[in-house]
């Protein structure tokens, strides 16, 4: 016997059946009455209601047979799912396909079939209502029309079985995503609120509370308008406006608020509306975290960068001032050869006491003039500079990092801007101001290069320290979210987005009972553990207090990737008995969300999920880890 081919919707169709769990129950006497009724009209001794699974055919309804499955290979009614009318075998003994199919306990025989395939709600066949008998028989169009009648019952039946499916799956989910979300509420890491239409606190959340110094009750009644900074308020009226017009569906601002001892406390602030059924607005729903310290860290920055930029500015004025001397000794060439050489003599004393390059070049890009600060940095005397090529001395890379400028200072344009040069003394970061000859029948320019290698390094350690934690020595949470909305932007490069959520089980005990010294070592320890179970560039991160992310992109098998390195977190920490001699045992709540990126997801998004998945850790069994989702 030829088995049949495979259903083009296979694995669609296997995942509706078992989601069913339909095979393997009992009898229905709905369909037993009609695989009665259908042997009685047909005068056939054989009736089944059949559903195919991966390797058989299962009967959920029987008549005139005693087993109650068969191999899926040996099965007619695998062939029947494939057709879209009725399937008839007059005589299996003359049909080349199934002369040698074998008999149904060994006594049973099968000459005649016909099977009517029966479809879910979504059109994907299940099974199939069939008759047998044991000789040769015709079917008519009269019997075709009948069987496919009888198959409407049966099809009926399995239409109600899903809707009865389907009801208790949506009432299981939403009763499932009441408590997380409940429990999400309570325990999150960053404050909630749901407020009225009026500005009104409806609910609000322990970290709401701890963040501003209120209770509970006294937040509840007040309004947002009484704690918000005059100066934020309007543009915070105006966007709510917006909202519940439906002109937009949410926004994020920064802004302040006053807390219960009327302190200043910049916030960042996340507003969506919630709708009724019928698409009027209901209520307000904000996300609040506390961004005190990335303001301070921005405003400091700025600070630095703009006394960075004063200093260049001053310090290239003094040069430009300082060229404009270089170019009125060389101008002064015209009067006499000996004064000509008493100012070149006055200019190389000058330029020589300069802290910074100071140079003129020719259109073929050969220095015709050097000063001392070239044989300091690069070991040529001005003797030998004097017609050497820019890259013999500056290097190729450098060189090629110069050239559009070198173009336009060509073209009769002052520019400036930063490049690297390796010396004697390493690689240098400079400011280089490029000034073409007044005189255009000159084909020169002079170059002027400041180090500011010491401004650059001073710039890093502030921009490292404005993105680091600096207790662990991990990205914070503010380099983890620009890490995140760049791979969310990217959506080539990073098919699927990984997200872990980890928080520290019994943190807050260590620190109680052996003091914030002793946490501190414990974090540094955990952070450790993270930097070492992932791969090279995976993207590592502290949160706040003892709540860690690991975010990384796979292109295929993110899921196995992620419970690979929660298994290897979990040992490592496992294996840490003591720290600094105080015994300890170290276990991680974590929470992971796998997603495609489909262009439209979002940071909150993710990062709800894999935090509700981390809650559910939690509650099941602390120092295990949960997925909460992978979407196709």
């Amino acid at each position: 016997m030829h088995p049949a081919r495979l259903p083009n919707n296979e694995n669609e169709r296997l995942e509706l059946l078992n989601a069913l769990n339909i095979l393997d129950t009992p009898p229905s006497e709905r369909l037993d009455r009609v695989t009665r009724l259908a042997a009685e009209f047909f005068n056939v001794p054989i009736a089944l209601v059949t559903l195919i699974d991966a390797d058989r055919q299962w009967f959920k309804s029987r008549f005139g047979l005693l087993v109650t499955e068969t191999p899926r290979e040996i099965s007619l009614c695998s062939h029947a799912i494939l057709e879209k009318t009725i399937f008839i075998v007059p005589d299996c003994r003359k049909d080349p396909r199934f002369c040698d199919l074998p008999k149904v306990n060994d006594s049973t025989e099968i000459v005649f079939y016909a099977g009517c395939p029966f479809y879910s709600q979504q059109g994907v066949a299940l099974g199939t209502l069939c008759v047998a008998d044991s000789m040769p028989r015709t079917f008519d169009d009269n019997d075709i029309h009948n069987l496919r009648d009888f198959t409407q019952l049966v099809q009926q039946y399995f239409h109600s079985l899903e809707e009865v499916t389907y009801t208790k799956t949506v009432e299981d989910n939403l009763a499932t995503a009441e408590v997380v979300f409940s429990q999400t509420f309570n325990q999150a890491a960053v404050g909630m609120a749901n407020l009225s239409l009026e500005g009104k606190w409806t609910r609000v959340n322990p970290k709401l509370c701890e963040m501003l110094g209120y209770t509970e009750q006294e937040l509840l009644k007040k309004d947002f308008q009484e704690i918000t900074h005059p100066d934020d308020l309007n543009t915070d009226l105006q966007l709510l406006v917006q909202l519940i017009s439906g002109e937009i569906d949410t926004f994020s601002i920064e802004k302040r608020y006053f807390d219960i001892q009327h302190k200043v406390i910049w916030i960042l602030l996340t507003v969506s509306i919630v709708k009724t059924p019928d698409g009027q607005p209901s209520h307000f729903i904000a996300i609040i975290i506390d961004i005190n310290e990335k303001i301070a860290a921005e405003n400091q920055l700025k600070q630095m960068t703009d006394k960075l930029e004063i200093r260049v500015k001053e310090r290239t004025e003094q040069l430009e001032r300082m060229l404009q001397l270089v170019n009125d000794e060389v101008e002064q060439r015209i009067e006499t050869q000996a004064l000509l050489n008493i100012e070149k003599e006055r200019l190389k004393e000058i330029t020589d006491n300069v802290p910074a390059l100071v140079s003129c070049v020719n259109h073929d890009l050969r220095y015709t003039f050097s000063n001392r600060t070239y044989e300091d940095w690069f070991g040529i005397s001005s003797k030998k500079m004097h017609g050497m090529y820019i890259p013999e001395v500056i290097g190729e890379a450098s060189f090629n990092h110069a050239r559009k400028y070198i173009e336009q200072v060509m073209a009769g344009f002052k520019v400036a801007f930063e490049n690297t040069i390796p010396t004697l003394e390493g690689i240098k970061h400079v400011q280089t101001t490029l000034i073409p000859n007044r005189d255009k029948s000159i084909n020169e320019f002079y170059i002027l290069s400041l180090d500011i290698s010491e401004l650059k390094k001073l710039q890093e350690t502030l921009v490292f320290e404005a993105s680091h934690d600096m207790l662990t020595g991990l990205p914070n949470r503010r380099a983890f979210m620009d890490r995140l909305n760049h791979m969310l932007h990217n959506k080539p490069e990073n098919r699927w987005v990984t997200l872990f959520f980890l928080d520290l089980d019994g943190f807050k005990a260590l620190n109680d009972n052996y003091g914030h010294g002793f946490g501190d070592r414990v974090l540094k320890a955990v952070a450790e553990v993270i930097r070492d179970s992932v791969e090279p560039g995976d993207f590592t991160a502290r949160l706040a207090g003892d709540e860690f992310t690991i975010l990384f992109s796979r292109q295929e098998n993110p899921k196995d990737e992620a419970i690979a390195i929660c298994q290897g977190l979990i040992d490592a920490l496992a294996s840490i008995h003591q720290l600094y001699n105080i015994p300890v045992r170290l276990s991680s709540s974590i929470g992971i969300h796998i997603e495609k990126n489909s262009g439209e997801l979002s940071a909150e998004h993710l990062l709800t999920n894999a935090d509700q998945a981390m809650y559910l850790s939690k509650l099941n069994n602390k120092g295990t880890f949960t997925i909460n989702a992978i979407q196709e």
